[in-house]
């Protein structure tokens, strides 16, 4: 489920708040934390680029907006098989790597992502009835 905006907080506050969700040590996968980095400046450079350009950064989120929304309304579903609680956990991380990718680019990703292998991985993850 994507938590809630900080009050008066940044608007990306809640992209940060869905990185680093309260006790985030206990939910997220061990080797996920080497990316965490990577992440967060990706995070960081995003906004000091908003700041810049607030229209390019919106054209930008239009197009990570349909997977994070695909997200969300997977994370409101229940009951779901080990097979797709797993592939659910790769699409989480595949959009974040995604979001590397268009907003600073720069960084590099750690494996291969794009919209069409986003959309691939949700279609296959809508199979299993994640």
């Amino acid at each position: 489920m994507a938590p809630a905006a900080p009050a008066g907080g940044h608007a990306l506050a809640v992209e940060l708040a869905a990185l680093l969700p309260p006790r985030f040590l206990e939910q997220i996968p061990f080797d996920r934390l080497p990316h965490f980095p990577r992440y967060l400046k990706a995070l960081l450079t995003r906004i000091q680029r908003a700041a810049l350009n607030p229209s390019k950064d919106q054209e930008r989120a239009r197009q990570i907006a349909p997977y994070q929304n695909a997200w969300n309304q997977l994370q409101a579903t229940s009951q779901r098989s080990p097979e797709a609680r797993q592939a659910m956990e790769e699409f989480r991380w595949m959009i974040e790597e995604f979001k590397v990718s268009v907003f600073a680019q720069e960084l590099g990703t750690a494996s291969p992502v794009s919209a069409k292998r986003l959309d691939e991985r949700l279609a296959r993850l809508r199979q299993l009835g994640g």
